[in-house]
């Protein structure tokens, strides 16, 4: 006699557990949690997509709840929450049947209308993908046409962005245009809509002009701007333009070396050199940030440049003078000095003595290794001889060396 096979129960999500309300946890501790939730729920697309797109949906669903406890006063959460959200779009614009998709978006309107501290805005912006398709986007762009009223509050705000993205994602693109141009005070999450809808009736260049004018205070958006302005270019297929103009702007991220891998995932026609030049070209003032980047690239001759003409962190380049000593003693004096001469000039946070002998010994060392031991003390001389109090503090610490 043959056993019935039982389906094994649901699997719970693990992340459920790590997003109860709590006032115990830091920012960056629930930031953790919302990108390992994010990482769990990816996983589970890969097998079984519609589980996946209904773990994003509770998690979307408990996510107001779980930040809101949480003192947050440098925006931490809210970034890891936008981040949270762009994360689960995908997942969540999956080929469903519009019986599930409606169940979902209906599940997902409640959480965000019941967000009244707006950790779930960024979903507004994903609701026109989230309709998946024209018909169910017209659909919720005429349910939700009263949040645009004048004067509407609490849940107007998000309204009024999925109000947007649902009529350009219905293809009602010159009524978008119109919902704009009444609003008294359109702000980017609602006027980068304008700028698809633009784009979609082919007015390319009109779009870009109205995104540089979405953004008057010139920083708070900048990079969704770019990002927007980059797809609007690359759709049109004008690739070049879209490198050129908004590329940096558009992948820029936390650190110079997640910025270069991000640029270069994006473009990968492009060299690492032209990649990297281009980086160091946007930063005029502030090119040392990339000694680092150019070092793992192993672009040595750029990172001796930099580290001889652009403020650079001292500590930095001392270690990795230290790393290239026995391999390129040659570089590793180079480095060093540079670390000796941003000294001089009062950058590195936190310097003390102990970092102005390293960068020295290491000096000495490549130095020695390259025969080169009696044009060092008069270049670091010549380097201390500045009117800079930490010239003259520098110097009051080799002067020793200097003098023997």
């Amino acid at each position: 006699m043959l056993a019935c096979r039982v389906d094994p129960l649901p699997r719970s999500w693990a992340f459920l557990a790590r997003l109860r309300p709590t006032a115990e946890r830091t920012p960056g501790e629930l930031s953790l949690g919302l990108h390992r939730a994010v990482g769990e729920l990816r996983r589970a697309a890969r097998s079984d997509p519609s589980r996946a797109a209904e773990g994003a949906v509770m998690l979307c669903e408990r996510l107001a709840a779980a930040l809101e406890p949480v003192e947050d006063p440098i925006a931490t959460l809210a970034a890891a929450a936008a981040r949270t959200v762009d994360a689960l779009a995908p997942i969540l614009t999956g080929a469903w049947s519009a019986a599930q998709r409606g169940l979902w978006l209906e599940r997902l309107w409640v959480a965000l209308a019941g967000d009244d501290a707006g950790q779930l805005r960024r979903l507004a912006e994903h609701w026109g993908a989230l309709c998946g398709g024209p018909e169910s986007a017209a659909r919720w762009a005429d349910r939700l046409a009263p949040c645009l009223a004048p004067g509407e509050a609490g849940v107007g705000a998000a309204g009024a962005i999925a109000c947007l993205a649902s009529q350009v994602a219905a293809g009602r693109h010159a009524q978008a245009l119109e919902l704009l141009a009444t609003r008294a005070i359109a702000v980017w999450p609602e006027r980068q809509f304008g700028v698809y809808a633009l784009a979609a009736l082919g007015r390319i260049d009109e779009a870009l002009v109205y995104a540089a004018a979405s953004n008057p205070l010139g920083h708070h958006h900048a990079r969704d701007i770019a990002r927007v302005c980059e797809a609007v270019l690359l759709a049109s297929g004008q690739r070049e333009a879209a490198y050129r103009r908004f590329a940096v702007v558009a992948h820029a991220r936390q650190n110079c070396r997640q910025t270069f891998d991000a640029l270069r995932r994006a473009y990968p026609e492009r060299t690492p050199s032209e990649l990297l030049d281009d980086l160091i070209a946007a930063s005029p003032g502030h090119e040392g940030r990339w000694v680092a980047t150019a070092m793992a690239l192993r672009f040595h001759a750029l990172a001796s440049e930099i580290a001889g003409r652009s403020p650079c962190d001292p500590r930095t380049l001392t270690r990795h003078a230290a790393a290239q000593l026995d391999g390129d003693p040659a570089l590793a004096g180079d480095l060093a000095l540079g670390a000796i001469r941003w000294l001089c000039a009062g950058h590195g946070v936190e310097i003390d003595g102990d970092d102005v002998y390293a960068a020295h010994d290491l000096a000495q060392a490549a130095a020695l290794r390259t025969g080169t031991q009696d044009r060092l003390r008069a270049t670091v001389a010549a380097l201390c001889d500045r009117p800079h109090p930490a010239a003259q503090w520098v110097h009051g610490l080799l002067a020793r060396e200097l003098e023997g």
